[in-house]
């Protein structure tokens, strides 16, 4: 594989290196999160991208189809991660590796600023379904933004046994041009690389093959299933808030009523963990922070929006099952010696795959 991609790059008349070279082939690097810190450093950066670079950044419509298919595949996979056939559309540019326990796939090229050519993003599943041990689905949507690397995800997908994690390759202003999904305001605008917030991101076409998949595999019962999706906060947002938990809606009687769901169970888990009950962690229902996800594409998406809508209109609680999942964070909250909490909480919280 390694001789390959170098002659693809040669016959392209590239002088980029393979990152599957530099990352997947390195022997120093020996786990998961050093695999996954290193091709953190591809991550299309801030204001990269004009008009142009997007455009040729974005998939068409053949690789778009066979995005969704891939990630698709690997969901699937049982011990062979390279069984998975690349698509002939995406085949000089995404590969899939086996590293120790792990499926990989992961963007091939790098351009000559040292960026992903397109940053569509990096999905991780087990090799094997005994690897399983909750049927969660982990996401990264803002590399580089929320936390300087994806530690905290890795770190927590691996000790947990999620079945899935996904991380977006792209800075969330790697282009600075509104979106024209959601309206901006003059306190906040929504830009075309953020995935929480543009429909056309190749993240955003993942997550939601990913739902699909779930939905025809035994749908997403909230009480062993759930996509979750972390975030980090700036110090001085929601300042008395360590962990802020929402689910796409804003402050509701869905929140404190008697249905069993599962961000109550988090935070029920989360307030009961030793090493987190000195911090304030708070639903919507308990905090005035305004970071509820109301706004969040995929969350309305899974909240029972219709995928056409998804721009246009808010969740309900009538309709939602609580199965999305959004944590904001302060950065106390992904260090490395809050890991082993959150795999306890997440454990404890939803019922065995």
């Amino acid at each position: 594989m390694k001789s390959s991609l170098v002659q693809i790059a040669l016959y392209a008349g590239l002088s980029y290196i393979a990152n599957e070279t530099k990352c997947l082939a390195n022997p120093s690097i020996t786990t998961l999160v050093d695999l996954a810190n290193c091709f953190n450093k591809y991550t299309v950066q801030k204001d990269y991208y004009n008009m142009a670079t997007y455009s040729a950044a974005q998939p068409n419509t053949t690789q778009l189809n066979s995005w969704g298919n891939l990630i698709t595949s690997l969901l699937y996979v049982d011990n062979n991660c390279t069984s998975v056939v690349i698509p002939p559309s995406l085949e000089d540019i995404y590969t899939v590796s086996s590293f120790y326990s792990y499926c990989i796939l992961s963007e091939i090229p790098v351009n000559e600023m040292g960026f992903y050519n397109k940053g569509w993003g990096l999905f991780v599943v087990p090799s094997s379904r005994t690897g399983i041990k909750r049927n969660i689905h982990l996401a990264m949507p803002h590399p580089l933004f929320d936390f300087i690397t994806p530690a905290q995800a890795v770190s927590i997908f691996e000790m947990m046994g999620a079945r899935s994690l996904l991380i977006s390759g792209r800075h969330r202003r790697a282009y600075n041009s509104p979106t024209d999904c959601l309206p901006s305001t003059k306190w906040t605008t929504y830009y075309r690389t953020d995935p929480t917030h543009d429909v056309n991101e190749p993240f955003n076409d993942a997550n939601r093959a990913i739902w699909a998949w779930q939905n025809v595999n035994g749908g997403c019962p909230t009480s062993r299933c759930a996509f979750i999706q972390f975030h980090g906060k700036s110090p001085t947002t929601c300042l008395y808030d360590q962990i802020f938990l929402s689910s796409g809606l804003r402050n509701s009687t869905w929140y404190t009523d008697d249905v069993d769901r599962p961000i109550k169970r988090i935070q029920r888990e989360l307030k009961s963990e030793d090493s987190f009950r000195t911090w304030n962690i708070s639903l919507p229902s308990d905090s005035s922070c305004a970071l509820t996800a109301t706004n969040n594409v995929f969350g309305r998406l899974i909240n029972g929006v219709d995928e056409s809508n998804v721009c246009n209109e808010a969740a309900t609680a009538e309709v939602s099952t609580g199965a999305f999942v959004h944590i904001e964070q302060a950065h106390v909250a992904a260090f490395p010696d809050a890991y082993a909490g959150w795999k306890r909480v997440l454990l404890a919280a939803f019922e065995p795959a």
